[in-house]
């Protein structure tokens, strides 16, 4: 016989019963009143679908295997289970943590979709917000790959793999955008020639594969985990409400049902427009351990992150379009090809990062490459309404590496317009470098492509000729530009630099390059590449200011990656016959100058040393040297040595030639760089280091040298009293 609590107890799980049923009700009614009868069960027509109420899918034949720890049959409630039942599913999922469910190849190998058509559903939610780890795939590796749901820490992707076809393609989610802690349903579609992405009914991404789906991998389909073959990678913690794969091409209509519904998705959309906000900045923003003081680096916006990788919040790379505009200097730079990092400074040393200036197309295979960027004074394109408001015109390339397109601004950059015509130019490959040649009266372009750079004319940025001449033997990244000969500006010079930093200078005629030198280093250094440059510098009439990508540092546990070089001086010289560019830091470094420490003909003695005591770890070191035949004189930068000799200077690289001698030596040190030039510009070094102590000092290594003037300025940040965005 039951007592008061047990029929009480028993009341309530009838209660819950019947709320659960009410609930599964009025989902198929919502799905009803969306276009969509009961009868119209997508999951009805996948070749595998799981619920993960237990370990069969819905057919009850390809089941399922947990590997370490995972879970399934538990029990959603509340409103949870509201949003699982509209969808079409039954409010059981499967935990999560850190193990996998293994699917092997399906019941009759149907995990193995052949064909031109694929449709992945997963819902799923991470509670902690954490993700980074493999959701579900049929990988192998990238060349054997078929399909792979996966993430990172700050994006949900999906990578497709096709017959015929080298490496994978692959669309992006933000995380951020679509909240890291929420229910969300992912389909992946493919129909044959577009794969797209979808989170909650609502498209985020598309790429543009074709032909038909990988056949003959071996490896298992895994909830949780990525095969290569004898390793399995897994690690995700999180829900997963159900899993379905089709060998169609899913409607739009059954996408949104699987998301609950019309209303769900519509609301999704409205959402999902919104840029997500930016986070507060951190209280230690730019300041922290690892993070250059006067060379520019990237923050993060929407997420806080610990070593970024490529394309991610925090990482760097190329410079791209360099523009000097009403007093202000723009820097845009790569996150490899996911946006254009957008920065302004009044004098090339304070810097202020705004948001990133635009953001990959999806109709050009995704990226938005590097490229250059010009003002169209005189509205020759006709992109801006009102001819007393020119445009600032961004050119880059998609991730086709054919489509060569653009994006404008018509209030100095702060906002940018995508081109609704581009591409502008269907041309291999990639990079494009614009500028106004004022002889011809017409726009020139540079364009990266066959281990050439080929040239193109315009009259109005939008409609490109071809011309007959190419510059052989060039690799990425190409700049071309004017500079006069020893200062003279009757005696003007063409420079050519590429992607590895190494320049010709000749003549240019606005349809063909003529080269009177080889190809001969910007720099010496191990850390250089992918140069750009300011020019067209109102009240400067002739100064071109050089900045280059200092890939490959190492800044370990910081939310950045990555930095620039400190912005140089270009000028051209004859040098013992034979043209050279010189570079050197720019004389606003001065802005910075705190403290001076001073010293004057120092006699070093062979194995002496000089400690300086210099406080902090940001300094601009001047030295006037005599230095004996055979001697050498090394500066000790924070365990780094700088090595000069009578005809050679060195740092973490092979000896820079000096065949007239070294008499003047000026080296910049930042917190994770060193950059070191002699006899004001003739060679530079570009260096990434990690100092190992605080000790700055210089010692006569070999032989005897006499340092006749030795300053070294103690550094103020960059970001000293600059306000945070």
């Amino acid at each position: 016989m039951q007592g008061p609590e047990d029929q009480s107890a028993v009341r309530i799980v009838a209660l819950q019963k019947i709320a659960s049923a009410c609930l599964l009700l009025v989902a198929i009614f919502a799905r009803g009143a969306d276009g969509a009868g009961a009868g119209d069960d997508p999951f009805k027509s996948a070749v595998a679908a799981w619920h993960l109420a237990d370990l069969k899918d819905s057919a009850g034949k390809s089941d399922l295997k947990i590997v370490g720890s995972a879970e399934v049959g538990a029990k959603l409630q509340g409103t949870e289970l509201q949003s699982a039942l509209a969808g079409g599913n039954d409010g059981s999922v499967a935990r999560i943590e850190g193990g996998y469910l293994d699917a092997g190849q399906g019941a009759g190998g149907v995990l193995n979709v052949t064909g031109s058509s694929l449709t992945i559903s997963v819902r799923l939610r991470s509670p902690s917000g954490n993700w980074g780890a493999p959701l579900f795939s049929k990988h192998g590796g990238h060349e054997r790959l078929v399909y792979n749901l996966y993430s990172t820490e700050s994006e949900i992707s999906f990578e497709l793999g096709t017959q015929g076809t080298q490496g994978l393609s692959r669309t992006t989610i933000p995380v951020a955008k679509i909240g890291p802690r929420d229910w969300h349903d992912i389909v992946c579609r493919y129909d044959g020639a577009k794969l797209q992405i979808f989170a909650d009914g609502v498209l985020l991404d598309e790429a543009f594969p074709n032909g038909p789906l990988r056949e003959g991998n071996p490896v298992p389909c895994l909830i949780g985990g990525e095969s290569y073959g004898d390793r399995i990678k897994s690690g995700w913690k999180g829900e997963i409400d159900h899993v379905a794969v089709w060998n169609r091409a899913l409607s739009d209509a059954e996408i949104i049902r699987l998301a609950g519904g019309a209303e769900r998705a519509a609301a999704s959309k409205t959402l999902y427009a919104k840029d997500p906000a930016p986070l507060s900045p951190s209280a230690d923003l730019y300041q922290e351990k690892l993070r250059p003081q006067f060379h520019f680096t990237a923050r993060q916006w929407t997420l806080r992150k610990l070593n970024p990788g490529m394309r991610e919040e925090g990482w760097l790379n190329d410079p791209n379009g360099l523009i000097h505009l009403d007093g202000e200097y723009h820097l845009f730079a790569q996150c490899w090809n996911k946006c254009w990092i957008h920065a302004v400074s009044p004098d090339l040393v304070h810097w202020t990062e705004l948001q990133p200036a635009f953001w990959e197309d999806k109709r050009f295979g995704t990226g938005v490459q590097s490229g250059g960027a010009v003002l169209d004074k005189d509205n020759s394109s006709g992109l801006s309404p009102d001819p007393k408001s020119p445009p600032l015109v961004a050119f880059w390339s998609g991730n086709d590496n054919r489509s060569q397109c653009i994006s404008y601004s018509l209030d100095k950059g702060r906002t940018w317009t995508k081109y609704a015509k581009n591409p502008v130019l269907d041309h291999p490959e990639r990079d494009p470098k614009v500028f106004w040649y004022e002889p011809g009266k017409r726009w020139i372009m540079v364009l990266y492509g066959a281990h050439s750079y080929n040239l193109f004319t315009s009259t109005n940025l939008l409609d490109w000729t071809q011309q007959k001449d190419s510059i052989p033997d060039c690799f990425e990244c190409p700049d071309l530009f004017q500079l006069p000969l020893d200062g003279d500006r009757t005696k003007q010079k063409w420079v050519l630099v590429r992607g590895n930093g190494k320049y010709s200078v000749g003549d240019f005629d606005g349809s063909k390059f003529v080269p009177e030198t080889g190809q001969l280093p910007c720099d010496m250094g191990p850390n250089f590449y992918a140069t750009q440059s300011w020019g067209d510098i109102a009240g400067q009439e002739g100064r071109r200011v050089q900045i280059a990508w200092m890939r490959d540092g190492k800044y370990p546990d910081m939310p950045f990656n990555q930095q620039m070089t400190f912005p140089c001086d270009l000028s051209l010289h004859m040098l013992a016959g034979s043209l050279r560019v010189f570079r050197k830091p720019v004389r606003e470094i001065e802005l910075l100058h705190g403290k001076e420490n001073a010293w004057k003909n120092l006699a070093i003695k062979p194995g002496a040393a000089k400690p300086m005591d210099v406080a902090g770890d940001l300094f601009h070191i001047l030295a006037e040297v005599e230095m004996a035949k055979g001697s050498s004189l090394t500066f000790f930068i924070r365990g780094t040595p700088v090595t000069l000799t009578d005809h050679s200077l060195a740092c973490n690289c092979d000896p820079a030639p000096l065949p007239g001698g070294l008499r003047t030596v000026e080296i910049l040190v930042d917190r994770t760089s060193i950059e070191s030039f002699a006899n004001d510009g003739e060679v530079s070094i570009s260096t990434c280091f990690l100092p190992t102590n605080d000790a700055i000092k210089v010692e006569c290594t070999q032989g005897s040298a006499t340092i006749r003037s030795l300053h070294v300025f103690e550094l103020d940040s960059s970001w000293k009293g600059t306000a945070k965005p």
